[in-house]
């Protein structure tokens, strides 16, 4: 017996400039833009708790088929960019990617008091930091502490400088050879008789 999961609906608005999602309707379905400034597709997201599935076109012109789990994305972020000279901002919430082009829209509006509690409800649905997005590409966490530029990759946890003049535990029972003068064996060379 297969269980069917009814899907929320949602688009943009004709303006394009704001959307908005429920956190406490889930999974949704939705449209939106995504990509880098230079290279923008427009994309059909589904989202539940567990994962994101984007449909979109790739550059060869084909459509494909993106399945993402929650934990792939670093976190629920903020961002604000100004829009236009009259000093209007637009506040965009989304599920930050280690890859812009994956990162989803939640919520796009022009008033950050609007944003605030979805933000908070987005990390708490999808358990997830809450982050604040700079314009330089810094992300700050939610509490302060960490700040950190997209680019940077966390170290490894091991160094292999320690374990360099080790030898393998294997190998440690073996003796190691002696280097010295070669010994040099005089005789009669043995060939198999015809």
């Amino acid at each position: 017996m297969m269980r069917q999961t009814a899907i929320a609906e949602s688009t943009l608005d004709k303006s394009g400039r704001s959307l908005r999602l429920d956190p406490d309707v889930l999974p949704v379905r939705y449209t939106a833009t995504l990509g880098e400034p230079l290279r923008k597709v427009d994309a059909t997201i589904i989202l539940d708790h567990n994962d994101a599935i984007v449909r979109c076109p790739s550059p060869s012109g084909q459509m494909m088929t993106i399945r993402m789990p929650i934990s792939a994305f670093d976190g629920v972020a903020v961002r604000m960019t100004p829009v236009g000279t009259d000093g209007d901002i637009e506040v965009a919430v989304e599920l930050m990617h280690s890859d812009p082009g994956l990162s989803l829209p939640l919520m796009i509006a022009d008033d950050p008091a609007d944003v605030a509690a979805d933000w908070q409800a987005w990390g708490d649905a999808l358990q997830l930091p809450l982050l604040l997005a700079g314009a330089d590409g810094t992300i700050v966490e939610a509490g302060g502490q960490d700040e950190k530029p997209a680019s940077i990759r966390p170290k490894p946890r091991r160094r292999h400088s320690f374990f360099a003049d080790r030898r393998p535990r294997f190998l440690t029972r073996r003796k190691t050879g002696r280097s010295g003068p070669l010994e040099r064996v005089n005789g009669r060379e043995i060939i198999a008789p015809e």
